[in-house]
């Protein structure tokens, strides 16, 4: 069963509102076994919405939309899903008198534009509103279905548990199907070196479906089972998720919500290894994902941005160091075992970046060299990354932070 999420309201398009309830929608739809193929977001405007819910209900049996059935002029859901569906507009008492209730009983009077919430398309369910003003409505057809519910995300939340799941269930008797999730965390490599590991788990009409998204420096694989259970949908889920791990191995760092800076912390805190980092080039980024975590074995973040404060930290005559820094390892194996040796602590991480190529556009080149200094000895890597600068320092960060993940899970094996 597929359904689409239509949001309605300038202010979404706007960037005045962020829109929640589309997420919210759609996890509860998967919950119970409907597949989402698409949301949509339209301003106030009757013809554009009008030609949305057209569109959708010409894809997909389920259309949920939600917002602009308020009071104001730019209120234009009732009218469009009415025109769409070929029903005018009609009055309903009983819905009148609940939103004179609720009105008079928060203390304020009704407005003549109130009674427009009253009105919904001839023969559609009505779906009253306890929480607020704004009564929703269910309309059929012949091979769709609209549910309209208001924009407001405390009454939205309640009517799709209260009213608009139970119907859809009842209607396409979806009792017996779920839908799970889980999200493997990766990074290490592109999103299309991952995908062609992975690229026959992720073919059309598979159970689970697999599908891969890229961030900065991580990759979301999302394994979706459907199943008649949970017990079962799990049990699908975990025997792709062992095949993939299989195949990606220590390119997996976490599920779900976790982050590489939080399991990487946790390695540590389980082997009681304390860290302190010094940073050259990322401004900081590291210490701050570190200290983010509150984990006890993050003890110390030191940012030297400039050669001045990097030759005085290592204590290094300015002839020498001149000389010294046209070898970013070099620099950072030194600073990594400064960095441990003052600190007190068992590991020390440095972060080197040295530019190698400019760009008029604002983007660079650089030798991004990652420093690891403890009790046994130093280790160390170097990668070449280019970009905009913001972007090339999160990309370092993310690099530094999974070369002492892999240096851990090396030690630990």
């Amino acid at each position: 069963m597929k359904a689409e999420i239509i949001a309605i309201g300038s202010e979404l398009l706007l960037g005045q509102i962020i829109d929640t309830n589309s997420a919210f929608i759609a996890k509860r739809l998967a919950e119970n076994g409907i597949e989402m193929v698409q949301t949509k977001t339209v301003g106030d405007d009757l013809s554009r919405i009008e030609e949305a819910i057209r569109n959708s209900i010409n894809r997909s049996p389920i259309v949920i939309t939600t917002g602009g059935i308020g009071p104001t002029e730019d209120d234009l859901t009732r009218e469009a899903i009415a025109n769409v569906s070929q029903r005018p507009l009609t009055f309903q008492p009983h819905l009148m008198e609940q939103i004179e209730a609720i009105i008079k009983r928060r203390g304020f009077r009704v407005a003549p534009n109130n009674r427009k919430q009253a009105y919904i398309p001839e023969g559609s369910i009505p779906i009253e509103n306890p929480k607020g003003t704004a009564p929703g409505f269910i309309v059929e057809g012949p091979t769709w279905v609209t549910l309209t519910v208001p924009g407001v995300p405390s009454e939205m939340e309640y009517l799709m548990e209260n009213v608009v799941i139970p119907y859809l269930r009842k209607r396409f008797q979806l009792a017996k199907q779920v839908i799970r999730y889980k999200v493997l965390r990766a990074c290490g490599v592109g999103e299309s070196a991952l995908g062609l590991q992975i690229e026959d788990l992720m073919k059309e009409g598979r159970n689970p479906s697999v599908g891969t998204l890229a961030a900065i420096g991580d990759i979301r694989v999302r394994i979706a089972a459907k199943a008649e259970d949970s017990r079962e949908a799990d049990r699908l889920i975990s025997e792709t998720e062992q095949e993939i791990r299989k195949r990606l191995s220590t390119l997996i760092y976490g599920v779900d919500q976790e982050t590489l800076q939080g399991n990487t912390l946790r390695m540590l805190e389980e082997s009681g290894i304390t860290l302190s980092v010094v940073e050259t080039f990322t401004g900081g980024i590291v210490s701050q994902k570190m200290t983010a975590t509150g984990s006890p074995s993050f003890v110390q973040g030191i940012v030297l941005p400039t050669p001045v404060s990097q030759r005085k930290f290592l204590g290094i005559p300015e002839k020498e160091f001149d000389l010294f820094v046209q070898d970013p390892g070099k620099t950072a194996l030194s600073l990594a075992e400064r960095v441990r040796t003052t600190t007190g602590t068992d590991f020390g991480l440095a972060l080197v970046g040295r530019i190698t190529e400019e760009h008029a556009r604002g983007e660079f080149k650089i030798v991004a060299c990652s420093a690891l200094s403890t009790p046994e000895g130093t280790d160390q890597q170097e990668a070449p990354l280019g970009g905009e600068p913001q972007m090339v320092r999160e990309r370092f960060s993310i690099v530094a932070i999974d070369f002492l993940r892999k240096f851990l899970l090396k030690e630990n094996s």
